[in-house]
């Protein structure tokens, strides 16, 4: 905790309430170092949190100092100390799980581009690392809560209740942005970033990680230190990062490095605990989520490691007139490009179904409401079709208006890419 000015009238309780936090966050075993938090992005002296509107008088010398742990837990406010309202001495209600989490979640305080706490913009996926021009959304709340016909975003209540007795240490009582984010050691992840371990300063941590090393960051370590694929280069050589809008510049950086040495292990991230498993629960389908298999060779998603030559219709494709352009063109099939999650998902909320991004591979300002089908202008970023090809979609479309109607991710790639 940052302070200065200090005024000796505050010492005892200060000290208490200080042993009380430590003894509290000891016995969880969910505790930053110092260091780690002063190099996290809430805890940096310059950018970190910052409660701008707070009453400071009641802190000691009446000192508001940037990255300090008291804009999120008021130690200084008589009103908490012996009472604790919202719990852990926040200085706002968690309303959590319930009754909004869209909307009323304790982070969305500040994360919230007209929050009178604290507004931080944050722009999408799409925008930050792919170079879109999109501005909504501006913000991770209203990622959380876009409107519209195709609208999308993780639903943060299944979110937690799929990590309450699969990961240690989640409760009822969890905030479900602790899934994904330690928020004592997430560092800013833009822009990107080398990490001086080996990978990327990064904002994420693993579900599994939560209950045993809550502070061990995501993507920000070599495989031979971390003992992880922590990098999307750790598992393949067939990575190959999509075009980053306006040139000939590659994702996440807007640099010339295309092999995911600088991309954090989404793949992983996203599969192990949550989309690789059958038992995830969605309310808005009411059913639990498709299996993906990425790693398979033979039985696994085409975007993921299965190989296009093993399928029929594969070949079908390239006979008559489908194409991949660059930079993942290869006509004779010698080359089976990996795709990561995040190259064509937002991780948090998308104005598109599916969480799909509104920039893919360079293309800018993709919708998924288009009139030849709800996902060709999102598809057409990647593939191409002519000739036969292209005039049997363009009539499909008239039947079934849907690129997902025959193309789905699913374990087996004959059925995934037909009907």
């Amino acid at each position: 905790m940052q302070i200065t000015g200090y005024k000796t009238k505050y010492l005892p309780s200060t000290v208490f309430i200080v042993v009380v936090v430590l003894i509290s966050a000891l016995s969880c075993g969910n505790v930053a170092t110092a260091d780690m938090y002063t190099d996290s992005a809430h805890g940096n002296d310059s950018s970190g949190v910052n409660r701008s509107t707070a009453t400071c008088e009641n802190w000691p010398g009446g000192q508001c100092v940037t990255g300090s742990c008291a804009h999120c837990h008021d130690t200084f406010d008589p009103t908490i100390c012996g009472n604790d309202p919202n719990g852990l001495m926040l200085f706002a209600p968690n309303d959590n799980p319930t009754p909004t989490p869209q909307s009323d979640n304790f982070c969305f305080q500040c994360h919230d581009s007209a929050s009178s706490v604290r507004a931080v913009t944050n722009y999408s996926y799409s925008r930050t690392f792919g170079g879109g021009s999109s501005t909504t959304p501006d913000d991770i709340k209203d990622a959380f809560n876009l409107t519209g016909d195709y609208a999308s975003s993780h639903n943060l209540s299944d979110v937690l209740s799929h990590a309450v007795g699969r990961a240690i240490g989640f409760t009822s009582d969890t905030n479900p942005c602790l899934v994904c984010h330690d928020h004592h050691a997430a560092q800013q992840n833009y822009p990107v970033t080398l990490s001086g371990l080996g990978g990327v300063k990064t904002a994420i941590r693993r579900p599994a990680d939560y209950g045993t090393s809550p502070t061990n960051l995501w993507g920000d370590e070599y495989e031979a230190t971390s003992g992880y694929n922590e990098r999307m280069i750790d598992i393949t050589s067939n990575y190959q990062a999509p075009y980053y809008v306006g040139g000939s510049n590659y994702e996440p950086a807007n640099d010339g490095t295309t092999d995911g040495s600088n991309l954090p292990n989404f793949k992983n991230f996203c599969t192990i605990q949550c989309h690789g498993r059958q038992d995830v629960y969605s309310t808005e389908r009411s059913r639990n989520l498709i299996q993906i298999n990425w790693a398979n060779q033979y039985l696994g998603d085409q975007h993921g490691k299965a190989h296009l030559s093993g399928n029929w219709d594969g070949d079908l494709f390239l006979i008559q007139g489908g194409y991949t352009v660059a930079p993942y063109e290869d006509p004779d099939e010698n080359y089976n490009y990996v795709l990561c999650c995040t190259d064509c998902h937002e991780p948090h909320g998308s104005p598109n179904e599916w969480l799909l991004r509104t920039s893919v591979n360079g293309k800018d300002n993709i919708t998924t409401d288009r009139w030849e089908g709800d996902w060709w202008d999102f598809c057409t970023a990647c593939h191409v079709l002519t000739g036969g090809i292209y005039t049997y979609h363009r009539d499909l479309y008239t039947v079934l208006p849907r690129c997902p109607a025959c193309h789905q991710h699913g374990n087996d790639p004959d059925l995934e890419n037909f009907f």
